[in-house]
């Protein structure tokens, strides 16, 4: 009976140091990963970030660009930083006018980032 009993503990205990190691995905199904392309930085030019990958059934492409608000990201932003963002409006840009050498998004937009 102590053989059985340890028999079934120790593959329990298998089990369970097997599951230890998994990652599960917590990303919100709602929101985009995007990467930052351009920040303005006193330039006049646009905060854009890129979409890396899309949601299920979103509007939005991979490959698109969208304007954002930097200021809404708890923390510091570099260019080529991946983040998390949900859309919450946006629009296409239109014809841009500028004086500046700047790349111009394809979309205007407001967003709401995830887990930043």
């Amino acid at each position: 009976m102590k053989t059985t009993i340890l028999k079934i503990s120790f593959i329990f205990l298998l089990f369970t140091l097997m599951g230890a190691g998994c990652e599960k995905d917590e990303r919100d199904p709602l929101c985009y990963q995007g990467k930052v392309v351009s920040l303005n930085q006193g330039s006049g030019c646009q905060n854009i970030i890129e979409i890396v990958e899309t949601i299920k059934d979103g509007e939005l492409e991979v490959g698109n660009t969208i304007s954002f608000n930097p200021d809404l990201y708890v923390g510091t932003l570099k260019v080529g930083d991946v983040v998390y963002f949900k859309v919450i409006e946006y629009e296409e840009f239109g014809n841009p006018i500028s004086t500046q050498p700047c790349t111009f998004p394809q979309f205007a937009s407001s967003i709401e980032f995830c887990n930043n």
